[in-house]
């Protein structure tokens, strides 16, 4: 054989003389396979035979830490266990110990701001395509550094295209899974073409979402529209800002979307968990009418997240 063969004192070695990078920035991860958290990178290892990995079988959630807390916590853990009912996945592990697994990673990270991937996996057992082989669900926290704030970034607001990729079809678009192999294609789709966002169209014309995070708008007269999530996934933090857009007085209404639509808005918005809630000035090249609701709705959100106090303005004016 001319392929070099390691024993498992070689590969032992190997790792313990490996230099210490991180290019991906992970801070912590913790794997239920273990029952422990690592911060070494070189120990940050998932078996190439969870179905996570092979097929994709599996559902997450991204998690910020923000504000001396994990931000709309609850509501995360109640979309992670609808996704894996979805998918007959069930959590290796009651949601009080997953929360303290979270709150611990987190905590060991050190980091004011941070992200996690939370995924549930169908977990180890084979290569088929069948579930039943897997010998039980799996559970990996990874917490890594978060980006600047989009808006801090770019504070004159984002730039989108409508995408040519069609939407995830029936009820998987509902459901958080680690196939997003669509959304990936629809970033790489607005990277090609210079922009920020691309934004997904259904096959009846109307607007869904973009890779990774949702539409919203205001109309001329104040209200907030949140496209229904009939072909996308409904997102925490979109969900949030129209509780507490309805909670400030604002009409909140839910209705389709069509892009033309757009230009007759007062204001068109991105919300995500690391958007929050974005200003969108551009698409396809023309101009989106431009207001003061983006930053209004973008301050509340952020004096959700730590519990009121001085809040930073990214907005130009």
């Amino acid at each position: 054989m001319q392929t070099p063969y390691w024993s498992f004192e070689d590969a032992v070695a190997f790792l313990s003389e490996a230099p210490r990078e991180n290019p991906g920035k992970a801070l912590v991860m913790f794997s239920s396979l273990r029952g422990a958290m690592v911060t070494d990178p070189r120990l940050m290892w998932v078996p190439v035979d969870d179905h996570l990995v092979h097929r994709g079988d599996g559902v997450f959630e991204t998690l910020l830490f923000e504000g001396g807390g994990v931000y709309n916590l609850p509501a995360h853990l109640q979309r992670l266990e609808a996704s894996a009912a979805a998918l007959g996945l069930k959590l290796p592990m009651p949601l009080p110990g997953l929360t303290r697994v979270i709150e611990d990673c987190f905590h060991l990270a050190g980091k004011e701001r941070a992200l996690a991937r939370l995924l549930l996996g169908r977990g180890p057992g084979g290569f088929s395509v069948d579930p039943a082989e897997s010998m039980g669900p799996s559970i990996y926290c990874m917490v890594y550094e978060a980006p600047l704030p989009f808006m801090q970034k770019n504070p004159g607001g984002g730039r989108a295209i409508l995408s040519r990729i069609p939407p995830k079809s029936g009820g998987l678009a509902n459901i958080k899974t680690c196939n997003y192999i669509p959304n990936a294609l629809m970033k790489a789709e607005a990277t090609a073409a210079g922009v920020h966002f691309a934004l997904g169209v259904d096959e009846d014309g109307y607007l869904t979402e973009s890779y990774t995070e949702n539409l919203a708008a205001i109309d001329r007269e104040g209200r907030l529209i949140l496209p229904p999530p009939t072909r996308h996934l409904a997102g925490t933090t979109l969900q949030r800002v129209g509780a507490l857009a309805a909670s400030e007085g604002r009409k909140v209404l839910s209705r389709p979307l069509r892009a033309s639509e757009l230009f007759e808005m007062a204001e068109v918005l991105i919300v995500g968990t690391t958007a929050y809630v974005t200003r969108l000035v551009e698409l396809d090249g023309k101009a989106l009418p431009r207001g003061p609701e983006a930053l209004w709705l973008n301050q509340l959100l952020l004096k959700d997240i730590y519990g009121g106090g001085e809040i930073p303005n990214f907005f130009d004016k």
